[in-house]
């Protein structure tokens, strides 16, 4: 069989142009297969190279099976050797050995912490020494390039960037405050995510990146608190499990801060992505999902960030 290669390029025809030189080789010559086009990405981030898998036309195939009649004569027609020595038998020890030993069982802890922490994901200031502020240039640059952004969406807007708590905080006001928000701030958390991307060349290590438009997140804030105090009665009550979906991490770490010292319910969060469900319940009970939260797969694995 023709043995295959893989190159790699910006492009495809970048690919193909590397294929070509390291086999010296003409195009015409090989069997080419484009298994990746390759993408340019958003703004220079998450570039895919291209990938091909090449081999040469015409290769001759190995005659394996025309040498084969002739070994197979100069051997014996039987071989008992193996079968007196079934293997079985010899693995059944090590078969033994490679049972998993049982697990310990775990210390009992503050549950509702360790989901705290889990989100928050913060190492000890002590471990890595102290805080290099950002510059005014930075931050300048930071403002120019969340104005210029907002421009290309056709909502040109006000912006002010603060440093504060090791955050750079970029503030935004105008008449376009709904269309950047958007549904349950789908919009504004999306943009902020994009923007943390593109400053991280112009921002110092530990420090965060946070779109403020108007008083939204303060609201939601807010809201969130009074949403889950009123969903935590009602577990005490019911018993029943109650869900809030789609909350980012630092909705997520609120919820968590909120309930981590009631001792008659507890919270953590499920699902997989950067918005994540999260459930509060009775500890000690399983975690059925209410008539509300629909349904849907339980993860009764450890909390997820």
């Amino acid at each position: 069989m023709a043995k295959e290669q893989d190159f790699y390029g910006s492009n495809v025809a970048d690919a193909i142009v590397n294929a070509c030189k390291e086999l010296a080789a003409a195009q015409e010559d090989l069997i080419i297969d484009v298994l990746e086009t390759g993408s340019p990405g958003i703004f220079g981030l998450c570039r895919k190279r291209a990938r091909i898998r090449v081999s040469r036309k015409g290769q001759p195939k190995p005659a394996a099976e025309s040498v084969r009649p002739e070994a197979e004569a100069a051997v014996p027609p039987a071989e008992p050797a193996p079968a007196k020595t079934p293997p079985k038998k010899k693995e059944r020890p090590l078969r033994e050995q490679k049972k998993p030993a049982p697990k310990p069982q775990p210390e009992k802890v503050e549950r509702q912490k360790e989901v705290v922490a889990s989100e928050s994901k913060e190492v000890p200031a002590e471990e890595l020494g102290p805080y290099v502020p950002p510059t005014a240039e930075a931050l300048e640059a930071v403002r120019q390039d969340v104005a210029k952004l907002l421009e290309l969406m056709s909502c040109p807007s006000s912006v002010t960037v603060e440093l504060e708590n090791q955050t750079v905080v970029c503030k935004v006001s105008g008449e376009h405050q709904d269309i950047l928000t958007g549904q349950e701030g789908r919009t504004l958390d999306s943009l902020q995510y994009l923007l943390r991307k593109m400053t991280t060349r112009l921002l110092p290590d530990r420090t965060k990146l946070a779109i403020e438009v108007g008083d939204y997140r303060e609201r939601r804030i807010e809201e969130l608190k009074k949403r889950v105090l009123e969903l935590a009665a009602q577990v005490r009550e019911d018993g029943m499990t109650q869900a809030i979906p789609a909350l980012n991490p630092s909705e997520r770490r609120e919820v968590h801060m909120l309930l981590q010292d009631d001792k008659e319910v507890r919270s953590r969060s499920v699902g997989e992505g950067l918005f994540k469900k999260v459930l509060i319940y009775k500890p000690g009970k399983k975690k059925p999902f209410s008539r509300k939260g629909g349904k849907g797969q339980q993860n009764d694995g450890p909390a997820e960030n």
